[in-house]
């Protein structure tokens, strides 16, 4: 997240922390004659210290309706969380078509976005969903496969982040936050990876020359998490790498707990401010969110 972005993780966080527990159960393998090769992900993908990556979460989005059992689905109301002025409200910004996820933003007339705190006007409607409290893991390999609109201008937010399960050091930042790829329309050309704890660095600890690739096609983001470094991969190569070093906890803190994936779209706020030009409605299209062990 670019340092002067309106902040939205303490939101998202404490929304999200269900009650559920935080451990995960593994996917089982697809069948028995192609176990030796493949898993409820697909191809079983190699460990850079050897063996393969075991499947522990996986959604196609391959039905007609949001898999409930998976996902939470943001609702401003409920849970207080919005990106910069974006409310969300439930049932809307969310459609499976085509084995795909369709996330969209639409600009409407003004109206109010209520939270269990207030309320606010605004005339941004997007859409968020996240595992809180149905699944969670620490360290492993997380991915997206994502597409961007074919938009370059002001205004649009997004993208793929983990965020704690627990806030087992306290609130944000310090029970840290993971973004595995953050998109800036104003910034379309690049994918702003990051790490968010007590002591990070927005020069050490973000990303600013990681390609997002060519909008309107896609995309995989992907981030390998042991418990000494990061590792963002883009497409297949590495783009950041990273060992945080926090001033209050002691490493790995507090990147040693559970986190859930989180996908989120909305109208940017902060530094890429939306403005009459940004192209509503937009998508963000994922074909699949996946987690290995």
């Amino acid at each position: 997240m670019l340092a002067s972005a309106r902040r939205r993780p303490v939101r998202w966080i404490a929304a999200l922390a269900l009650t559920a527990t935080a451990g995960f159960t593994p996917v089982l393998s697809v069948t028995t004659a192609d176990a030796a090769s493949t898993d409820a992900c697909g191809v079983k993908l190699a460990k850079a210290s050897g063996g393969t990556w075991t499947c522990s979460f996986v959604d196609n989005f391959s039905g007609t309706a949001l898999d409930t059992k998976k996902w939470t689905v943001m609702d401003t109301a409920t849970y207080g969380f919005y990106l910069g002025d974006t409310c969300f409200i439930k049932g809307q910004g969310l459609k499976l078509s085509q084995g795909q996820l369709k996330m969209t933003t639409v600009r409407k007339a003004p109206f109010t976005c209520k939270t269990p705190g207030g309320s606010f006007q605004t005339q941004n409607l997007g859409a968020g969903l996240a595992t809180a409290g149905k699944f969670s893991q620490a360290y492993g390999r997380f991915e997206a496969r994502m597409k961007l609109p074919a938009y370059t201008g002001p205004g649009l937010h997004g993208g793929y982040w983990l965020n704690p399960q627990e806030m087992a050091y306290g609130a944000w930042p310090a029970s840290g936050e993971i973004d595995v790829a953050e998109w800036f329309s104003a910034w379309a050309d690049n994918m702003y990876p990051s790490l968010h704890y007590s002591g990070s660095s927005l020069q050490k600890d973000t990303a600013f020359n990681c390609a997002a690739g060519r909008v309107g096609a896609f995309h995989t983001y992907s981030v390998e998490w042991v418990s000494t470094k990061m590792d963002f991969i883009y497409d297949g190569k590495l783009c950041f790498s990273r060992t945080w070093e926090p001033t209050v906890q002691i490493a790995p803190q507090p990147f040693d707990k559970a986190f859930y994936n989180t996908l989120t779209w909305g109208a940017a706020g902060g530094v890429d401010p939306a403005t009459d030009t940004t192209d509503f409605p937009a998508t963000l299209t994922v074909d699949y969110v996946k987690s290995w062990y």
